[in-house]
This record gives C-alpha cells, structure tokens and sequence, in this order.
C-alpha cells in the first residue's frame, strides 16, 4: 500500500498536466530543502491533539482540546508581539475570522515563549479578538516544528494536518479549500491522492499514442528548421529572479539568462542524450544522500510524463562544493560503477552525468547543493541552450518553469510540427 509520504512528496514534485498530483495545487509552502520534506511528512497526518495541552493563558475563549476541534477548519499562526513581521499578520487573521469563522474556521494565535506581557496590548491595538494563547514551554512550536514568527498551519475538519508552513498569500486559499470540505472529505483525501497516484502510474505506463497504432517511443529523429534567434528573444520566458534567500534579504531582482552547454563527456550512459527541439531540466543529487533515491524516482516518472518535449538530467555530484572538500578522501574514479549500480537498483531510465566538480550547476550562478543545505537544486534549460529558470528541486517553481518552457519554446513547437506532419504522411 501506498505510504502517506510517498503520496505527499509525489504532489510536492510532479504535477499532472493542468492538474496537481497531490492536495496542493493552490496552497504554496514557505520552506524548501530538508524543511519542506520533514513538514511534508507530517501533512495529511492526524494533529497530535494533546499539544494544545501544552498551552496556557488563554484569551478571548476557552482551552482548546481535541473535542473543541472536532469539525472544524483551524488555522494556527505562531506570533510573537516583539515582532512587526507577525504582528502586521494578526489583521490577517482578524480577518479570517470575521469572515469565515461561521462556516467553521477556528482561528488560534500561538503566542512566542517570550514576550507575553505585551500580548493583550498588541492584540487590543490590532483589534483582535481571536482566540490566542502563551506557548509558555515551547513545547507547541517544537511539535508543529515551526521556526519562526509568522509559521501558518491548518488542520482540516477530520483533524489532519493538511499544511504545514503555508505562504503568506496562499493562507485564504487554504482556508477556503478546507472549509469546502466536510469530515467525511476530508478524511478520504489520503485514499483519493493514493488513488490518483495509481491512475497516473498506469497513464505514464502507456505508450504515448497521437494515433492507435502509432507509439512516440519509437517515432525517429524528424528533420526540422530550427527557428531563428528573434523567436527566442521574442517568447515570454520564466522570470529569473533571484533565490528565496536573497528575496528575504531585500535583493529581489530579476536576472540575465545565459548560456549552459550540454556536456561532452561523462554520461552514464556514454553519449550525452539528443536535446534537440526540447527542454533541458537539471537536477543534483548524491549517493551519499538517502533521499537521492526517491528523488530520482519521481524525476523518472516526471520524465515519463514529459516525454519527448524535456530531456531530464541527473547531475551526481559529490556531498561538498567544490573547493571545500578534501580531494584526497573522493575516489572520483568508482563514482560511474556506484551510479551504474544505483541507476539499475532503483530502475532510472533517465540521462545522468556523473559530474564530481560541480561545474555544470556552476552555470547557476556558482550555487551548489551544500552552499544552500539542500538536497537538489534545479536549472530549465531551453532548447537554445539558454538558462531559464533556476532554484530549488523541490519548489512549486521548478515544475512551473518546466511547463511555461515547453509552452512557448520555439524549438520545442517546431519539433512538434515536423513530427505530427511525419506521423500524418505515415498514415498516423
């Protein structure tokens, strides 16, 4: 049977076409790297109950428990009066309530260790009156693994945790979605997202067929022009704006694509795939990881689902960047024997470059996996060879990105073209 988990990180990595693979089509998460996927694996879980317990100082209402909840779509927000950040939420939230508070939204401010004598005047000056209380132990934030003032959590009407560190913005879609739920809906969402899951396996299983009798798999090469420089400059690419660290630091701006060439050598499989007409999708990964395995699982599915349009390249790299590991403990030498062996273990049909230096996510700005702490970073290549979009693996972005390249490449549309016209004159 299908684990939680694996349905969970499925709909944070692979998104059907039009449709999302998963509960969050809507509701964007603020964490990435190794903090998405352990808030992940506690969505779609029950809310451990007895942590409300662990809370005191109630105001504007009673102790929360398990019974007060039943039924009920809450949204718990971490805050602390010290702090304008999450002190400019609490109208947010006032707002909430007021709206959506009789068609069940529970509104509940989780309150900072620290600084609680200032908590009522803050309130009485936002004008709120929802329910809040003292996190006295920090007990509540270290369940919830909330790492700063404000963290957004909703707990659906079945009492799952259904999102955990939700994006300012995404917070009334959240509500909204929930609260069209009943019980009964929503504590069928983990066997319905497992269900879903399963009909796309046996989708992505098929051969992809334009006609009955005619299989993209083995349709050949097909002669086309390419389209010319002004078709590139004129298509409406992914913004390239800068990461989501810089953006908290106030240094949002958008930036130049530039070239990234494809590699001649060190494919695992001895010759670097055909790019021609397609996107380029990068991703890293290590052996040293435990995680690389499932990643490069749902890569291989996402190359399934994309087929002939997108070429997707796993890059193995070592655990450091370049430059800070010892090269005297890397014996570069067996890493193509180790992902030879790791590619047949776990069943990897798409392209991987063994790359130890580094030097190819280096056309990323010099960013590595290590520099940022998290497991794989990403790169969308055009078919012009030009980068278009570059972050983490695991945001909402990188499969965006994949889309809106293989809309309006020029490239792409031309390969198309050319093979429905072959497929036409073969009687397809």
């Amino acid at each position: 049977m299908m684990s939680r988990t694996w349905a969970v990180a499925l709909g944070v990595f692979i998104a059907g076409a039009g449709q999302a693979w998963g509960q969050d089509e809507t509701v964007l998460r603020e964490s990435v790297g190794s903090r998405a996927q352990e808030l992940g694996e506690m969505e779609l879980q029950p809310f451990d109950s007895s942590l409300w317990a662990s809370l005191d100082g109630w105001t504007n209402g009673s102790a929360l428990d398990a019974a007060a909840t039943d039924g009920k779509v809450v949204l718990i927000g971490t805050w602390a009066s010290w702090n304008p950040a999450s002190t400019r939420m609490l109208g947010t939230m006032q707002s909430l309530k007021e709206q959506y508070g009789e068609q069940g939204l529970l509104v509940v401010g989780v309150h900072h260790p620290q600084g609680w004598d200032g908590a009522a005047d803050t309130l009485a000056k936002r004008k709120a009156d929802f329910l809040a209380a003292h996190d006295t132990s920090g007990k509540f934030r270290e369940g919830i693994r909330s790492d700063q003032e404000p963290d957004f959590y909703l707990i659906d009407r079945a009492g799952q945790l259904r999102f955990a560190d939700i994006r300012n913005e995404s917070i009334e879609d959240g509500v909204k979605l929930l609260l069209a739920e009943d019980a009964a809906s929503a504590g069928s969402i983990v066997s319905r997202l497992e269900e879903q899951a399963r009909q796309r396996e046996v989708e992505f299983a098929k051969p992809k067929l334009i006609h009955e009798g005619v299989d993209l798999k083995s349709l050949p090469e097909v002669p086309f022009a390419d389209p010319p420089a002004e078709a590139y400059q004129a298509a409406n690419w992914p913004a390239m704006t800068s990461d989501q660290d810089e953006r908290r630091s106030g240094r949002d701006e958008e930036r130049e694509p530039r070239s990234v060439g494809l590699p001649a050598s060190g494919w695992l499989s001895g010759t670097a795939p055909i790019v021609r007409g397609r996107a380029v999708a990068y991703y890293t990964f290590t052996l040293e990881d435990a995680r690389s395995s499932e990643l490069c699982r749902r890569m291989d599915r996402l190359q399934r689902q994309l087929g002939r349009d997108v070429v997707v390249v796993g890059v193995l790299t070592l655990p450091e960047s370049r430059g800070r590991r010892d090269e005297d403990s890397v014996d570069e030498s067996s890493l193509p024997d180790r992902a030879a062996r790791f590619r047949t273990l776990h069943d990897i049909g798409h392209a991987i470059l063994i790359d130890p230096s580094g030097s190819v996510m280096e056309e990323d700005g010099g960013r590595s996996r290590s520099d940022k702490g998290l497991l794989s970073r990403a790169m969308v290549v055009s078919s012009d060879g030009m980068l278009r979009w570059s972050g983490p693996a695991d945001q909402h972005a990188f499969r965006a990105a994949i889309d809106r390249v293989v809309e309006i490449d020029p490239g792409v549309q031309a390969r198309r073209r050319a093979e429905a016209t072959f497929i036409r004159a073969k009687g397809g």
